[in-house]
C-alpha cells in the first residue's frame, strides 16, 4: 500500500494518479535517426504482449544502427504490463570485446533492489542497488513516457536509474497537440517536452489513440517513424 501511495505522489501535479500502459499497442516501428538534414542511423522498436512471474507484461526490444553497423545497441526490456515499472532489461552494444564501445548488461528489478551484471572492455563488475520507492528504467524513454496518462497541460516526474548514469528523473510536461504525417496516414499527437534535463527537454510525438511513439526533435538531431524497417545494414530514406 506504501508504495502505491509513492506512486500517487511522484505522478502528481492535478492529472489522472496512475499509468496507463495497458493501453499501449503491440507492433513494430521503425524509425530514421537524423542528423542536420541527414539519415544516419536507424531504430527498430518491438513491443509484445507477454506475461512474466504470472502477470501480463509488455516485451519491448529497441535496437539501434548508426554508421552503417559501426554502432550496433540492442535493449530488451520486460515490464509491468500497467505501470512500465521493470522486471528485467538487458543491453547488447558491439560484437567484439575489444570495441571501446562493447558492453554487455543483464539486470533484474525485484524485491525493492536492482541486480545483475555490467560487464565492458575494462571487464565486468556486479550490480546491486537498493531501491527507495517506484523506479523506472532510464534507457526507455518514449514508450515510458507514452504510457503515462497525457491530459492537456498535465506534468510529470518519474525517477529512473540508467546503468551508467545512476539515479535521476525525467520531467515530462504536455505542451500541446499536433497532427503529425506518418507512412500510414495524418495522425493526432500529443507535443511533450521530455528526458533527464528539465532546462534541455527532447520534443516527443505521441499518437493520442494509440499511445505510438511518433519522433522526437533535439538540439543534436531528431528521430522520425518512417515506413517498414530496411534490411540489415541498409538505412531507409
Amino acid at each position: 500500500m506504501k508504495a502505491m501511495v509513492l506512486l500517487v505522489a511522484l505522478l502528481g501535479s492535478g492529472a489522472a494518479t496512475k499509468m496507463e500502459g495497458a493501453r499501449l499497442r503491440p507492433g513494430s516501428s521503425c524509425y530514421s535517426i537524423v542528423a542536420g538534414d541527414k539519415v544516419v542511423g536507424t531504430t527498430w522498436q518491438t513491443i509484445t504482449a507477454s506475461t512474466a512471474q504470472n502477470k501480463p507484461v509488455w516485451d519491448v526490444v529497441v535496437h539501434q544502427k548508426l554508421g552503417g553497423g559501426k554502432f550496433d545497441m540492442r535493449d530488451h526490456f520486460v515490464l509491468d504490463r500497467t505501470t512500465l515499472l521493470p522486471i528485467r532489461m538487458d543491453s547488447k552494444r558491439g560484437i567484439e570485446r575489444s570495441d571501446r564501445g562493447w558492453h554487455r548488461v543483464d539486470l533484474s528489478y525485484a524485491q525493492g533492489r536492482i541486480t545483475g551484471t555490467q560487464e565492458n572492455a575494462s571487464g565486468s563488475k556486479a550490480v546491486d542497488v537498493p531501491l527507495t520507492g517506484p523506479t523506472w528504467d532510464g534507457n526507455l524513454w518514449g514508450v515510458t513516457f507514452a504510457a503515462l496518462p497525457l491530459r492537456d497541460g498535465a506534468s510529470f516526474q518519474l525517477p529512473f536509474w540508467q546503468y551508467d548514469k545512476g539515479f535521476g528523473t525525467f520531467t515530462v510536461k504536455v505542451v500541446g497537440r499536433q497532427d503529425v504525417d506518418t507512412p500510414a496516414g495524418r495522425v493526432d499527437a500529443w507535443l511533450l517536452d521530455a528526458g533527464p534535463d528539465a532546462a534541455h527537454p527532447y520534443r516527443y510525438l505521441i499518437s493520442r489513440r494509440t499511445r505510438q511513439e511518433l519522433g522526437y526533435s533535439a538540439e543534436g538531431g531528431s528521430q522520425r517513424l518512417t515506413g517498414s524497417c530496411p534490411s540489415e545494414g541498409a538505412l531507409p530514406s
